[in-house]
């Protein structure tokens, strides 16, 4: 006579620890699957005067400034460090080849801002009549490589720059995030000033 071979999957405990075992591996894959806009609510800002209503994520700290009129950051470090800026301008010419100018005075003002960036693009979107430019470099500060992604767009009568930065090992995290935000932008004639 043989010994009669139990299979372990039919043990009395596995039925139980060995689903949920499975169902745990299953939803931890699934939440790193998940996109990082997907885990977002979003916020917005609207700045009448400068004619745009921006969108950040609800809990990021915002602030006003003089020279960014408006800033988001998260919450940082424990989570991913990132940020968003942003400053409105008036446009004063609105010939091709005046934006053209302002757009390369703009990546030269990104230049002198920090004494180790470092450029990987810059181009233009050639299917807009009103042109935006765009650029994407890195920099180092307190030994972290940063990136950021810069946005000019001419609207109307006003210049819209946006800047979007984090941690270089946290960008690919991050981006599709930024992605969404600068998707969800609005942009209109401002108020005219009292």
């Amino acid at each position: 006579m043989q010994a009669r071979q139990e299979n372990p999957r039919s043990a009395p405990g596995f039925a139980s620890g060995g689903r949920l075992a499975v169902i745990g591996l299953l939803w931890g894959l699934s939440c790193i699957s998940t996109s990082i806009v997907d885990r977002v609510t979003f916020a917005r800002k609207d700045l009448p005067e400068f004619g745009a209503t921006l969108t950040y994520p609800m809990g990021w700290t915002v602030r006003r400034g003089d020279f960014f009129h408006f800033s988001a950051e998260s919450p940082g470090p424990e989570l991913l460090e990132a940020s968003f800026e942003y400053r409105g301008l008036e446009k004063i010419k609105k010939d091709a080849e005046s934006r053209r100018l302002y757009a390369i005075g703009w990546y030269r003002a990104i230049e002198l801002s920090y004494a180790n960036w470092v450029y990987d693009s810059k181009d233009t979107d050639p299917e807009d009549p009103e042109a935006t430019f765009r650029f994407e470099g890195s920099y180092t500060r307190d030994g972290i490589l940063y990136r950021k992604r810069g946005i000019l767009r001419f609207r109307g009568n006003r210049v819209h720059a946006m800047y979007y930065t984090s941690r270089d090992v946290d960008f690919p995290t991050v981006a599709p995030l930024f992605e969404s935000m600068d998707a969800q932008h609005r942009y209109y004639d401002p108020e005219p000033a009292p």
